[in-house]
């Protein structure tokens, strides 16, 4: 989606920083202003999306507060407190089936924020007049890094030094071919995150956009019913992989303690 295409030129200055910070990056990092580039418009989009998120979480401990039973009774209506709880639900579901409950626990916060960021980024997208902020690279990849980064943070923090002797093989002659080998595994995974999210967000706004342009009523509807169960199903993927990845990195050091 063009800058052309949404509200964004309405906004004083921020036509003007997107075209000043593309010629300062030389149009896109892999040539495609799009895709590649960090347009000013996906920034403001992605600090939507988070203001977006601050105000639902507030809007969630609002409600919970004036339930005054600490969230035990449902909502009666589906409001924000209930979107944040079957979102959270969903989550720490998934989780505990990967990694168990008491680990889930404990990287719902992390696995939850990238959950209801790419989500939200994902959805905003098909409302007419709106950017995703997940259809550029700078955007997945930030999202990427952070998980690649608390991957081995925890990893190194439950397991230690064993964390990284597990990148050599099982035993010591076997380094030489196994250390490449993880080194190109573990530098995929952010690698494969961000561009399976953006190609997948790039083409489905992509098409949205076409038959928006070609007939804008009723017939996009179907496009749109599409868009959000690919939204939703990304933004699960991603943090399916990311819970893997975490779960792979902690559970190293049980089985150094069984061995031994």
């Amino acid at each position: 989606m063009q800058a052309n295409e949404t509200w964004f030129h309405l906004i004083p200055g921020v036509s003007e920083a997107t075209t000043k910070l593309q010629h300062a990056m030389g149009h896109g990092w892999l040539g495609a202003d799009h895709a590649s580039s960090p347009s000013m418009h996906h920034v403001v989009m992605g600090l939507f999306v988070m203001g977006f998120v601050v105000v639902l979480g507030m809007r969630y401990k609002g409600a919970i507060a004036q339930a005054g039973d600490g969230g035990v009774i449902p909502a009666r209506k589906f409001g924000a407190r209930a979107l944040v709880e079957v979102i959270c639900d969903a989550a720490l579901g998934m989780m505990a089936g990967i990694m168990g409950e008491k680990a889930a626990r404990q990287f719902l916060p992390l696995i939850g924020t990238l959950a209801f960021f790419i989500l939200f980024a994902n959805l905003f997208g098909l409302v007419p007049g709106f950017l995703s902020a997940t259809d550029t690279l700078s955007t997945t990849a930030a999202c990427a890094v952070i998980v690649f980064v608390a991957t081995h943070w925890y990893g190194t923090k439950v397991n230690g030094l064993d964390h990284w002797k597990h990148l050599m093989g099982p035993v010591w002659w076997l380094a030489p071919l196994m250390l490449p080998i993880e080194i190109i595994s573990h530098l995929a995974r952010p690698l494969s995150l961000s561009l399976r999210l953006m190609g997948n967000m790039v083409g489905d706004h992509s098409v949205l956009v076409i038959f928006l342009g070609l007939v804008p009523l009723l017939v996009p509807v179907p496009i749109m019913v599409l868009g959000t169960i690919v939204c939703i199903v990304q933004a699960l993927v991603f943090c399916l992989l990311s819970v893997v990845y975490i779960g792979l990195a902690i559970e190293h050091h049980d089985e150094h303690a069984e061995a031994h």
